[in-house]
């Protein structure tokens, strides 16, 4: 790594101790016991690569396998916290919650094999799936994340700033996955620079053009890291102050107030939520 990758990297292990200090303190795993399980994959993840680096080197197959574990860790830990925020926010609904539930189990089920499929058969399959995973995982991340959000908005519904805050972080940082793990999958696949694998010539003369590929790829990584940081930043932001507990049904208005702002929400919503728990029973 380069020395602006170094400082990088121990900023990014300042923020997560940071975070984590953030989530001990205000008893997060009482309220998002999920989000609290990734806040520590992300150390954990951070210091088991780092120790692999200053153990086996930066270009070993060991420092490989645990970059790429990592980073598969790290994105189920993801999308169980935002499984978990749905959750969070549709508890007091039955029947909306037990049809989202589903939807994003089968979800599940249908990147885990599109990534299976995708690396099936190359060299680098680790890479491969790991970075197809993790970018399905973050675009279906925020359109999960949008969808929820826009829901709450049409039905008035209130939204924890907390809540609010951890969702915006996660966005972010799956916007900027998305971009990278694209780069990354395109280039262990040789859609990225294929002249390079088609002809001699080409080959020959990869080892005057890889400085230059490097330093973009250092560049994307500082830009990175920096997000990230920007992203645990939100989080600990969102976490000064104590997390307040949902209650199992949410606390509704005088009557005589819905009937002058807009009495037809809430027979809107609970119509829709009882008509789903009679469709969804076993």
């Amino acid at each position: 790594m380069n020395p602006l990758e170094t400082i990088l990297s121990w900023s990014t292990l300042s923020f997560e101790l940071i975070l984590c200090g953030f989530v001990f303190i205000r008893r997060v795993d009482r309220v998002l016991p999920f989000f609290t399980a990734y806040a520590y994959a992300l150390l954990g993840s951070t210091i088991g690569v780092w120790l692999t680096y200053e153990c086996f080197g930066f270009d070993s197959n060991a420092a490989y396998f645990a970059y790429w574990i990592s980073v598969l860790v790290n994105a189920a830990a993801r999308s169980l916290a935002i499984v978990e925020l749905c959750r969070y926010g549709l508890q007091a609904y039955r029947g909306i919650w037990a049809l989202v539930w589903r939807f994003l189990t089968g979800l599940s089920v249908v990147l885990l094999a599109h990534a299976a499929v995708d690396a099936w058969g190359q060299p680098r399959g680790l890479a491969i799936y790991g970075a197809t995973l993790d970018r399905d995982l973050a675009l279906a991340s925020i359109a999960v994340l949008a969808a929820l959000f826009l829901v709450r908005y049409h039905y008035s519904l209130d939204v924890n700033p907390t809540q609010r805050l951890i969702a915006a972080g996660i966005c972010l940082i799956c916007a900027v996955d998305v971009i990278g793990n694209t780069i990354i999958r395109k280039l262990f696949t040789g859609y990225l620079f294929s002249w390079f694998l088609s002809s001699q010539e080409a080959q020959a003369s990869w080892p005057s053009v890889r400085p230059q590929f490097m330093h973009v790829a250092d560049i994307w990584s500082a830009v990175h890291l920096f997000f990230f940081m920007l992203s645990m930043g939100i989080w600990s932001f969102a976490l000064r102050k104590p997390l307040l507990e949902q209650s199992e049904r949410p606390i509704l208005l005088p009557a005589g107030i819905y009937q002058e702002l807009s009495p037809a929400i809430n027979l809107r919503l609970s119509a829709f939520n009882d008509r789903l728990v009679e469709l969804l029973k076993p």
